[in-house]
């Protein structure tokens, strides 16, 4: 059985962290899926959740297979919802799991949904129980391991850039 868990990431790893981002691109890509095709998200956004210390590793058997951003101040984007609402049990403090990317190689291990779990566990251990996540609409890969998790569709929110995003919520 292989083992898992999180660490957070140091910023001598960034180029990692890019690299894994890069390779996520190109899976995207190659699905036909019109999501981080223009750059985002780029080296400053990955920079920075580093040093606001929410970007963490999923490691699996003492590698490095995964990346993903935890942000626990909100975000404007997510303010304004379209088609639908946040529940009516929402809290002022929530969480956002941004940025999931798995590692070349790894696809197809289950592993987007073991590190969505291991994100929940952080989330909880910092007393935050409302847990949001988004993606793009053409995403199907993506909007099938949220739902797994327990997340419901809420609407749609829209990105700095004004598209369209499936937005989805949970309570831990």
């Amino acid at each position: 059985m292989a083992v898992t868990y999180l660490r957070k990431v140091q910023i001598n790893e960034l180029a990692q962290v890019i690299e894994i981002i890069e390779e996520a691109k190109q899976v995207l890509k190659g699905r036909g899926v019109d999501l981080w095709q223009d750059g985002y998200p780029d080296e400053n956004i990955l920079r920075s959740d580093i040093e606001r210390g929410i970007a963490y590793f999923l490691i699996k058997d003492a590698k490095i297979v995964g990346v993903a951003a935890l942000e626990d101040q909100g975000e404007a984007s997510y303010e304004h919802i379209e088609d639908g609402q946040w529940s009516k049990q929402s809290q002022a403090h929530y969480a956002i799991i941004h940025r999931v990317a798995i590692a070349q190689g790894h696809q197809g291990e289950g592993l987007s949904s073991i590190f969505i779990q291991h994100l929940l566990t952080v989330s909880a251990s910092l007393s935050i129980h409302d847990i949001r996540i988004d993606t793009h609409f053409d995403n199907l890969a993506m909007q099938h391991v949220i739902e797994k998790n327990g997340f419901n569709h809420c609407g749609t929110i829209r990105d700095d850039q004004g598209r369209p995003l499936v937005a989805y919520q949970r309570f831990i």
